[in-house]
C-alpha cells in the first residue's frame, strides 16, 4: 500500500505540472448548439445547450493559440503540430484538454448530477438519495442482460432523476460513498434569452424572404459564474486575454488559475482503495460526454473487471465544423456526463493499477485528448 500511495504521489506531482486551469468568462450572452440541424431556409429556431463540448473549447484554443504565436498560414504549414496539431488530426500534439466545468471565479467547481441520485418528485427539497443494486426477479425485471438494476425501494416516496448539478464536495462525498446528506445546487445557474433575428441582403439591405430565425441564446444568472478549463500542453498562452467560443463566435475574457479538478485528496485516495478492495466494486462516473464505439458501453477498460449494471442518460449529438475540408463533421451519439457504471472486480484484481488506470483519465473511444469521457472512480 506504501508503494501505491507513493506511485500515485509521484503521479499527481507529474500531472500538476504539466496541467493548467483556465476560467472562462463570457462578456455577453453565448449559444452552444445541441446537434438539431440549423440550416439557413429550411429550420427557423436553433437551440443551445448550457455547456459547450469540450470540442468546441478545444477549437477555441487551438484558434487563440495560432493567433497569439504566429498567423494561419504557419497553422497550415504544419508549423504548429507539435503543440495543436494540424487541420487534419491532433495526433502527435501536446495539447490535451481534459474536461470542461461549471464554476465561479472564486473557485467553487460544479458537475452533472450522477444518474444513479434521485430527488422527490415534485418538490423543492434539495437532497438527493442513491438508487440501490437489485437482481432481477419475478416481480422486478428489465429487458437489459446486464445482471443487476438500479431501484428504489423506498414506496412511501415518489422520486425522478435529479438534473442539475452537485458541488466538488458533494462529489468527494458520492464517490466515497457517503450517500447521506448529498444535497443538489440550484439549476437555474443558466438562463434563457431568445434571440429574434432575419437574414439580409447585404447589397440591397433587404430582409430576405423565408429567412426569419430565432436562437435561444444563453446568460449566466450570476456574473460570477464561469466555464473552468482543465487542459495541458499549451503552456505558450498569456497569463489572461480574450477568446471567440461558440455559435456567433461570442466573446469570453480568460485567465489562468490555480484550480484542482479532481476532487480527492491523498488520504481520500487511500480510503478509496481500501474501500474498493473490501467491497470488490466501484463505480465509474462520467464528468464529461463520452464517445463508445458500443453505443452506451466502454470498451477500453482494464482487465479484471466485469459491468454489474449502470444508470445512463439519454444520449447528446456532438457534431462541429470540419476546416480541413470546409463542412460539418461527422455526427456522433454520447454517452452524457453525468453517467454512471457500476463494476466488480475479478480474478484477484489489481486495485490500485485498475483504479489508477482509470480515475481521471479520458476513456471516450474517440476524441479522448479533446476531453470526453473523463472519468472519476468512486465506492460502491
Amino acid at each position: 500500500m506504501i508503494l501505491c500511495v507513493f506511485w500515485r504521489l509521484l503521479t499527481l506531482s507529474h500531472e500538476k505540472e504539466r496541467e493548467m486551469q483556465l476560467f472562462l468568462k463570457p462578456n455577453d450572452t453565448f449559444f452552444f448548439r445541441d446537434g438539431r440541424p440549423f440550416t439557413r431556409g429550411e429550420q427557423s429556431e436553433g437551440y443551445s445547450i448550457e455547456m459547450p463540448f469540450p470540442s468546441t473549447v478545444m477549437g477555441a484554443l487551438r484558434t487563440a493559440y495560432i493567433a497569439f504565436c504566429g498567423d494561419l498560414a504557419k497553422f497550415v504549414d504544419n508549423q504548429m503540430e507539435s503543440v495543436i496539431g494540424t487541420k487534419q488530426s491532433l495526433d502527435g500534439a501536446s495539447i490535451h484538454i481534459k474536461g470542461v466545468f461549471l464554476g465561479r471565479d472564486e473557485g467553487s467547481l460544479y458537475y452533472p448530477t450522477p444518474r444513479d441520485l434521485v430527488s422527490e418528485k415534485k418538490s423543492q427539497d434539495p437532497r438527493l438519495y442513491p438508487l440501490s443494486i437489485e437482481l432481477p426477479t419475478d416481480t422486478f425485471a428489465s429487458n437489459t442482460k446486464l445482471p443487476a438494476l438500479l431501484a428504489w425501494k423506498n414506496s412511501t416516496k415518489q422520486v425522478e432523476h435529479a438534473d442539475g448539478y452537485i458541488s466538488c464536495d458533494n462529489l468527494r462525498k458520492y464517490l466515497l460513498g457517503e450517500t447521506r446528506g448529498l444535497m443538489s445546487e440550484e439549476s437555474n445557474f443558466i438562463t434563457d434569452e431568445p434571440k429574434v433575428g432575419i437574414t439580409r441582403n447585404y447589397k440591397t439591405l433587404t430582409a430576405a424572404e423565408g429567412m426569419l430565425y430565432r436562437i435561444n441564446m444563453k446568460r449566466f444568472a450570476d456574473s460570477k459564474l464561469g466555464f473552468v478549463v482543465d487542459v495541458d500542453g499549451i503552456d505558450q498562452l498569456p497569463e489572461e486575454g480574450l477568446i471567440k467560443l461558440g455559435g456567433e463566435g461570442k466573446g469570453f475574457a480568460y485567465r489562468k488559475i490555480s484550480q484542482k479538478n479532481d476532487p480527492f485528496s491523498d488520504d481520500d485516495w487511500t480510503t478509496l482503495q481500501d474501500k474498493v478492495e473490501a467491497a470488490e466494486k466501484f463505480k465509474l462516473y462520467l464528468a464529461t460526454h463520452a464517445i463508445f464505439h458500443e453505443g452506451w458501453f466502454p470498451k477500453n477498460l482494464p482487465p479484471d473487471i466485469e459491468l454489474i449494471t449502470a444508470a445512463v442518460g439519454n444520449h447528446a449529438t456532438v457534431g462541429g465544423w470540419d476546416v480541413a475540408h470546409g463542412r460539418s463533421k461527422s455526427t456522433y451519439r454520447v454517452v452524457p456526463a453525468g453517467s454512471v457504471y457500476y463494476f466488480k472486480l475479478t480474478n484477484d484484481a489489481d486495485v490500485d493499477k485498475i483504479l489508477n488506470c482509470l480515475h481521471y483519465k479520458n476513456i471516450s473511444d474517440q476524441r479522448a485528448q479533446e476531453g470526453f469521457g473523463l472519468a472519476y472512480i468512486g465506492a460502491v
